[in-house]
């Protein structure tokens, strides 16, 4: 295994668990300035400072979904299985906010998680086909 790839996968693996982390515990009292980006990118695009939990979910597995491509990890011998995978972790762990009484799930955060992971990887994609047809 290549370099790249060793720290590809170590960013996979850091970011699989922060995002576990960060959806199983409860809210900080000082989460609100980490937040900010995600607010910012509500109101600019969106219109809407209140969507801006959607907007960090969708870049939380964005950025899942991006180091997962970049891990070139196959499953079930399909790289396109992992981001699903992904996507239905994101929704189980949604589910699983319920059982603590702390947070409570919302399907929305579900959807949003689904189409981090998805845009991203899919972008990292396209974004892969079109860099290799430049050099050659």
């Amino acid at each position: 295994m290549g370099s790249s790839l060793f720290w590809a996968r170590g960013l996979f693996a850091a970011l699989f668990i922060l995002v576990t982390y960060l959806t199983l515990t409860p809210n900080p009292e000082d989460t609100d300035a980490g937040f900010a980006l995600a607010r910012w990118v509500a109101v600019f695009v969106l219109g809407d400072s209140g969507l801006a939990d959607k907007v960090a979910h969708f870049m939380a597995y964005g950025a899942l979904g991006a180091a997962a491509f970049l891990a070139r990890f196959d499953l079930f011998r399909t790289r396109w299985a992992l981001p699903l995978a992904l996507a239905g972790y994101g929704a189980a762990l949604e589910g699983m906010q319920g059982l603590g009484g702390v947070r409570s799930p919302e399907l929305a955060d579900a959807v949003a998680n689904f189409l981090g992971v998805v845009t991203a990887y899919a972008g990292a994609t396209l974004l892969a086909k079109f860099t290799k047809e430049k050099s050659a």
